[in-house]
């Protein structure tokens, strides 16, 4: 049950554990009210990790990969089934590492190549699987689930 009524969007998955290489599989169910035009329907897959910099902590995205299933169109209630490939060497540390490299590298230039040089990671690496309902000049519509990747 949402805050004000039943969910607007849902995310179910076939299973909620896999190892690196899997594919998950799952339906997101979309429960709109009135019909919306959005431009895509997508989901993702995170991996978000606590980050030192200096005294302070916060979470970075280590990957994150989106993948469009439906296009523009109007939604209202609907169900769609999708696939997402988990890339076989999505749990070396050094991909996820790179992946904080480039993205600094990427926004910052040259401080972002020292911001990453004494930035420390810690802990355990959150996976989730989202979608997100991209609707133009209003809230787009989002649900995220936990899952577990183990090698």
């Amino acid at each position: 049950m949402g805050l004000f009524g039943p969910p607007k969007i849902s995310l179910m998955l076939e299973k909620y554990n896999f190892t690196p290489g899997e594919t998950a599989k799952g339906t997101v169910t979309l429960n709109l009210k009135k019909p919306a035009y959005a431009r895509k329907l997508k989901v993702s897959l995170v991996g978000v990790r606590k980050v030192r910099h200096g005294n302070k902590w916060q979470w970075q995205n280590v990957y994150d990969f989106d993948m469009p299933i439906s296009g523009e169109k109007d939604y209202q209630k609907e169900q769609v089934p999708f696939e997402l490939k988990i890339p076989p060497d999505i749990l070396d540390p050094r991909t996820s590492q790179q992946a904080i490299q480039n993205s600094l590298e990427d926004k910052l230039g040259s401080a972002g190549t020292f911001i990453s040089a004494v930035s420390v990671g810690t802990g355990k690496t959150e996976w989730k699987i989202k979608a997100q309902l991209d609707i133009p000049k209003k809230l787009d519509v989002k649900v995220s689930q936990d899952i577990q990747l183990y090698e």
